[in-house]
């Protein structure tokens, strides 16, 4: 959000709220608050996947015609809504056809060098991820840039802004890189909307040997010790970036089941978290942490891919910070 000059919101069709426009307008109010002359653009881009046209389609004896006059339909119907809904303020509207409206909604975002993607969160089936993966998973999976999931509740910015770091693996280039990117992203919002940052981090749970052959050892030695071992570079890492010990929440077990514990605890109104962005066998076997978070967590969730941490969109303009 550093540099969100370009904001690319996906539309669900016929959906009366849409809680990606309006978090792309509520970031572009605060922006412009924040900085009257700032230059910012939204488009909002509506997308239909041709194998979910009706029989009609099929049947229609020019079908050309009908793609071209269906087309023009959902155009003048995105134009009308967000004349309605986002009066004021100048937005791009974009209808997209396509047998892979994921990958299209990626090139899409890399043609207009888009700086962050937002789509509302859907409702995930258990056999969604095998079948068929769904579009906001394909955007967190794919996009070159960062992923604002947007919850279906009305957008609150007080509170509190929770940020997930992964300090399992310090030598870790990447995973250092995403720890900071999420920290730059989540100070950003922060200083317009008043929020206050606190970290989250799990530890990863300790098993102790059965048996080792040394004079006073025992397994529970081992474990504190790495517990505050853990704990110490926890809070020396939230130190170094001005995160008080008290805004710190730091607890042993599985990564997702921590996170989806402290903001049961927090209620933050987002949640900014990384992700190993996995595909093919991988997701459908394993799946990914922040998909599992994403959907079972009632704030919104700002997802860093590894490609958004390791290739930059290529932009026409110098960015500008605010």
């Amino acid at each position: 959000m550093n540099f969100f000059h370009n904001i690319l919101a996906v539309i669900e069709y016929k959906q009366v709220r849409q809680p990606a426009l309006d978090r792309a307008l509520a970031l572009y109010q605060y922006a412009k608050a924040h900085k009257k002359n700032a230059d910012i653009r939204i488009t909002a881009v509506l997308p239909v996947a041709q194998e979910n046209w009706n029989i009609t389609s099929i049947l229609a004896v020019d079908r050309e015609e009908y793609e071209r006059s269906y087309r023009e339909k959902l155009e003048k119907w995105l134009k009308a809504y967000l004349a309605i809904n986002a009066m004021g303020v100048k937005i791009e509207s974009r209808v997209l056809f396509s047998k892979e409206v994921g990958k299209e909604i990626v090139s899409l975002a890399k043609e207009l060098c888009a700086d962050i993607l937002i789509k509302t969160a859907d409702i995930h089936g258990v056999l969604d991820n095998v079948i068929s993966t769904p579009l906001d998973w394909q955007m967190l999976r794919h996009a070159p840039i960062p992923v604002y999931i947007a919850k279906d509740q009305i957008f609150t910015p007080k509170g509190k802004i929770a940020v997930a770091v992964d300090l399992s693996e310090p030598d870790d280039e990447l995973s250092r890189l995403t720890n900071l990117r999420l920290l730059r992203e989540a100070q950003y919002l922060s200083t317009f909307t008043g929020c206050k940052i606190v970290m989250i981090n799990a530890v990863p749970p300790i098993i102790p040997p059965i048996a080792v052959d040394m004079p006073g050892f025992t397994p529970d030695s081992l474990y504190d010790e790495s517990l505050k071992d853990s704990c110490h570079k926890a809070l020396e890492f939230a130190n170094r970036h001005k995160i008080k010990p008290e805004d710190c929440y730091i607890a042993e077990g599985a990564i997702d089941e921590v996170i989806l514990s402290k903001c049961e605890e927090i209620k933050p109104t987002a949640l900014f978290i990384g992700t190993s962005a996995r595909r093919g066998i991988a997701s459908a076997i394993l799946g990914n942490i922040c998909e599992r978070v994403a959907d079972s967590i009632d704030c919104d969730v700002f997802v860093v891919t590894p490609k958004a941490v390791v290739r930059a969109v290529p932009t026409t303009t110098p960015s500008k910070s605010f």
